[in-house]
C-alpha cells in the first residue's frame, strides 16, 4: 500500500462518529509520565475506578520519573558505580522485565540509554550534533548489561559511574497496563486507556463494534491519520521519527537513537505500530523494530505473536497478515 498524505507526528486517536451508542460516559484527562493522558469509561460512570486508575499512574511517575530527584531512577543514578538501592517493588519489576526485553531484542531496546539521551538533547539544545568523539565517550556507558539485581532486598546497582536509567520508553506502557487491570477489577467492560499515545482498548464499544483507531501519518504534525484499525481488547503502541526531531542540511535527527551506535537510527523506516496483548510489551517492541528496521522486526513480532504496520521512508505501508482486514488505509 502506498500513502499519499504527507504528516508528521506519530500517536494515535479514537475515531468519534455521531452514534450517541458510543458516548462517553466518563472521562478523567490528566497529566503524567511527561504526557497528557486520558482515560474514559464508555457504558457506565465509575468514579471510584478512575479515581483508583489515575492514582496508580500517578504513583508510576513519581517513582520512575528521571525528572523527580527523589525517584528510584534518580537514587539508582547517584550510586551509579558505587552500590547496590532499594526500590520499590513496581520500579523492581519494569526494570528486571526492561532487561529481559533488552536480551530478547538483542539490545536494540536499552534503557540504559539516558547519558546518550541527555548528549543529544533534542528538542533541547536545538539542531546541536555531538561530535564522534563525544559520542564514542559516552557509548561505554550504554549497556543493559551492567544493571544488576538482588532479589530479596529488590535492590538495584548500575556497574559504572554517570551511568543512568531511563523508563521513557517502556513506563507508559506498564502504567496502561495497570489502567486496564484496576478498571477490569472495578467490573468496566468498555473503555479507552490513551497515555500519551499508548492505547489500550479495552472490549467493545456500546453498539457492540471493535474501536476504530486512527493511525497518524508520520510526516505531518497536524493529526491527520493514514489509516484506521478497527480493535477489540488491544493495545496500539506507535513508535517515529516525528515525535521529538530537528532537521539539519537536508538530514533528520530524531530522539529514537541506536544503543550501539550512539545516532539516530536509521533502518529506512517512518514508523512502526505494534498491536498485542501487553501495552508494557508494545512499548519495548515498537522502539526495538524501529530500531532494526522491519526485517529483523518480523521475526520479534512472530516471537511475541504481535502484528505491526510499517510506514517506509519512501511512504508505502505494510501490514502483517493478522491487520489485513482490520486496516483501512485513507489515501
Amino acid at each position: 500500500m502506498l500513502l499519499n498524505k504527507q504528516k508528521d507526528q506519530v500517536k494515535q486517536s479514537v475515531i468519534n462518529s455521531d452514534n450517541s451508542s458510543q458516548a462517553i460516559a466518563y472521562e478523567r484527562t490528566f497529566y503524567a509520565l511527561g504526557t497528557k493522558n486520558s482515560i474514559k469509561i464508555l457504558e457506565i460512570k465509575n468514579e471510584q475506578a478512575l479515581d483508583q486508575a489515575v492514582q496508580r499512574v500517578l504513583e508510576i511517575d513519581q517513582k520512575m520519573s528521571a525528572y523527580n530527584e527523589d525517584s528510584d531512577i534518580s537514587k539508582i543514578r547517584k550510586n551509579a558505580g558505587k552500590g547496590y538501592v532499594t526500590v520499590d517493588k513496581d520500579t523492581y519489576t519494569l526494570i528486571k522485565k526492561s532487561v529481559q526485553y533488552s536480551k530478547d531484542f538483542n539490545g536494540a531496546f536499552d534503557i540504559t540509554i539516558r547519558p546518550l539521551i541527555e548528549l543529544w538533547g533534542i528538542n533541547k539544545k536545538g539542531d546541536y550534533i555531538p561530535s564522534t568523539s563525544e559520542i564514542k565517550k559516552v557509548l561505554p556507558l550504554v549497556d543493559y548489561k551492567d544493571i544488576s539485581f538482588r532479589n530479596l532486598s529488590k535492590s538495584i546497582a548500575l556497574k559504572k559511574e554517570n551511568q543512568a536509567i531511563d523508563l521513557g520508553g517502556i513506563a507508559k506502557g506498564y502504567a496502561a497496563d495497570e489502567v486496564c487491570r484496576i478498571l477490569k477489577e472495578n467490573g468496566v467492560n468498555s473503555a479507552i486507556i490513551n497515555l500519551g499515545g499508548n492505547i489500550i482498548t479495552l472490549g467493545k464499544k456500546i453498539d457492540g463494534t471493535p474501536f476504530r483507531i486512527g493511525i497518524q501519518n508520520p510526516m505531518s504534525r497536524t493529526g491527520d491519520i493514514i489509516g484506521t484499525l478497527n480493535v477489540t481488547d488491544k493495545t496500539i503502541v506507535t513508535s517515529g521519527s516525528n515525535e521529538r526531531f530537528f532537521i539539519k542540511d537536508g538530514v533528520r535527527y530524531h530522539h529514537l537513537l541506536n544503543p550501539r551506535t550512539g545516532m539516530p537510527a536509521r533502518s529506512g523506516l517512518l514508523s512502526v505500530t505494534v498491536i498485542c496483548n501487553k501495552s508494557i510489551e508494545a512499548d519495548a517492541l515498537s522502539t526495538a523494530i524501529f530500531i532494526q528496521g522491519m526485517e529483523r522486526g518480523r521475526k520479534l513480532l512472530k516471537d511475541k505473536k504481535a502484528e505491526a504496520i510499517f510506514i517506509h521512508e519512501d511512504l508505502s505501508a505494510l501490514v502483517t497478515e493478522g491487520l489485513k482486514d482490520n486496516f483501512q488505509l485513507r489515501m
